[in-house]
């Protein structure tokens, strides 16, 4: 009995599964290009390698960008780690109490307050670009997937400005002040597409 219902269900769920693939997908079908681009797959790659996903949107402008955010703080943050691991060593050779490990280099140059002082310092400005390091990566990542999000929409270049300088009289005063008119006009390259 078990084995005939197993059957029955089996081809019931056959017969039903080639009506679900038959059904018609003409009223909204996309061009290849847009089907294939994934904001998905653009934060992947971002996330794997920065600057990657910059490149799968065809935004190549950004990733000097991207590499600048990431390694100027980067850079700065390793200077500060090794200044603070310079420090810290000659603060330690002059605590320790053993005559044969002696700070030649800040001997007579940095009292030990000084010393703690800028190992403070230093501790302080690796952790924040340490923070700022991370940050412009998570920026990366979430730039590529914006952009890839808005990959296909549709900007025109019919955008026009007027800058006009004027004047305006104020009653009470009796008196004309200056002013500025900004006056802006959005055109439409595309008509909009009627679904």
């Amino acid at each position: 009995m078990k084995i005939q219902l197993r059957l029955i269900l089996f081809a019931v769920a056959i017969a039903f599964s080639s009506t679900v693939f038959a059904q018609k997908t003409d009223t909204l079908r996309l061009d290849e290009s847009e089907v294939k681009h994934s904001p998905t797959k653009a934060t992947i790659m971002s996330l794997a390698l920065p600057g990657l996903g910059q490149a799968y949107n065809k935004k190549y402008w950004k990733i000097p960008l991207v590499y600048a955010a990431i390694g100027v703080p980067l850079y700065v943050a390793l200077d500060q780690q090794s200044m603070f691991n310079e420090f810290k060593s000659a603060y330690l050779k002059r605590v320790d109490d053993d005559p044969s490990t002696v700070d030649d280099k800040y001997a007579g140059v940095y009292t030990d307050d000084n010393l703690e002082n800028l190992i403070d310092f230093h501790r302080k400005n690796r952790d924040l670009f340490f923070v700022l390091t991370g940050l412009a990566y998570v920026l990366n990542v979430v730039d590529a997937a914006v952009d890839a999000h808005l990959y296909h929409f549709e900007v025109s270049d019919d955008l026009s400005g007027v800058f006009k300088p004027d004047f305006q009289y104020l009653a009470p005063q009796q008196t004309f002040i200056p002013s500025v008119t900004l006056s802006l006009k959005f055109g439409s390259k595309k008509p909009l597409r009627n679904f």
